[in-house]
C-alpha cells in the first residue's frame, strides 16, 4: 500500500527547499529562459542565448543615414546533473509516528537537495567568475577588502542591484567588529544588524543582505574562507525536471523506499556578476 501521494509529496519538498537554501537565495530560477523552454525535452547540455550590449547612441546628421547596431548573441551551455535522495520508511515508524514520519522525510530530503544545489552554485562561481580579489588573512575580512570587491563592479554599485554577500561563519566576528556594520549613527547602516534571521546577519552598503553560510564557503585544502558578492540575475539554476518522487515496497523489510530526484544545472549567467574574496585569489 502506498504511503505517499507523489504529487503532494514533491510539492511539499519544493515548498520546503527555499527555507533551506542559502546560496540559492542570491540565485534565481532561470528554467524558463533556457533554450526557449526546450530544456525540459532532452539532452545533457543546456543551451541558452546571451545577448551582448551593442546599442550605441549617435549624433544625428541631416542627410546621413543612421547605422543601426546588430543583435549579437553567443551560446552559453551548462551540464545537466542528476541528483537523487533515497529514503527508507519502516512500517513500524509509519504506524507509531504517523504523519510525523513523512514530515521528517520531507524536511530531510528538501534540506539535502538544497545543500547540494547550494554547493554546486558555489562551485559554479569559483569556476566561472571573472572578478577575484585577495584578502590579507584566511579567516577574517576588513571593510577595505569589501570595498575592493565592490570596486570590481565599477559604477554599477547600486545597492538594489545586489542579490547579496555570502560569508562563512568564521567571518561573522569580523563583521561584528566593523563600526559601519553595527553602529547606527552611520547613514548607510541598517537597524537590526547583528540580529540573525534566516541566515541574514544584517545589511551592508545601504541594503545589501549579508548571508552566513558554511556550505562550500571554506576551502579545506587552502584553509581559508571564501566570500562572494553576487549581483541579481547573475547566478542561476535550471531544472530540466523538477523534483520527482517515486516509491517502492520493500516487502521483506516491511518498509517503503522513497526516492526523490531532479535533473538540474547551475550557471553564472553573467561571469562579471560575481566577485570572490579569498586569501589565495588567482
Amino acid at each position: 500500500m502506498a504511503i505517499i501521494v507523489p504529487e503532494l509529496f514533491s510539492r511539499a519538498v519544493l515548498e520546503q527547499m527555499p527555507h533551506s537554501l542559502r546560496i540559492g537565495r542570491v540565485a534565481y530560477d532561470a528554467t524558463a529562459e533556457a533554450d526557449d523552454g526546450k530544456i525540459t525535452q532532452a539532452g545533457d547540455i543546456v543551451h541558452f542565448p546571451v545577448i551582448k550590449r551593442t546599442a550605441r547612441s549617435v549624433e544625428v546628421v541631416q542627410g546621413v543615414p543612421l547605422v543601426p547596431a546588430e543583435l549579437d548573441m553567443s551560446d552559453m551551455t551548462a551540464q545537466i546533473k542528476h541528483m537523487a535522495v533515497p529514503y527508507t520508511v519502516y512500517d513500524k515508524q509509519q504506524i507509531q509516528v504517523k504523519p510525523g514520519v513523512l514530515d521528517k522525510v520531507v524536511e530531510d530530503i528538501s534540506t539535502e537537495m538544497a545543500r547540494t544545489i547550494d554547493a554546486d552554485l558555489v562551485d559554479t562561481m569559483d569556476t566561472e567568475a571573472v572578478y577575484k580579489e585577495a584578502t590579507d588573512a584566511p579567516d577574517s575580512i576588513t571593510l577595505n577588502e569589501l570595498y575592493k570587491g565592490m570596486k570590481c563592479f565599477g559604477d554599477s554599485v547600486d545597492s538594489a542591484s545586489f542579490a547579496g554577500i555570502i560569508i562563512n561563519s568564521r567571518l561573522w566576528e569580523s563583521f561584528m567588529n566593523m563600526p559601519p556594520f553595527i553602529k547606527t549613527d552611520y547613514t548607510f547602516n541598517n537597524q537590526g544588524n547583528g540580529v540573525i534571521k534566516d541566515g541574514v546577519i544584517g545589511y551592508l552598503f545601504g541594503g545589501v543582505p549579508v548571508i552566513i553560510c558554511d556550505n562550500n564557503t571554506f576551502d579545506e585544502n587552502a584553509n581559508e574562507c571564501k566570500t562572494y558578492f553576487v549581483k541579481k540575475h547573475s547566478l542561476g539554476y535550471i531544472f530540466q525536471r523538477r523534483v520527482m518522487i517515486e516509491e517502492a515496497r520493500a516487502l521483506r523489510l516491511l518498509a517503503t523506499d522513497i526516492v526523490a530526484s531532479a535533473l538540474y544545472c547551475t550557471k553564472l549567467l553573467d561571469n562579471k556578476g560575481a566577485v570572490i574574496l579569498r586569501k589565495t585569489a588567482a
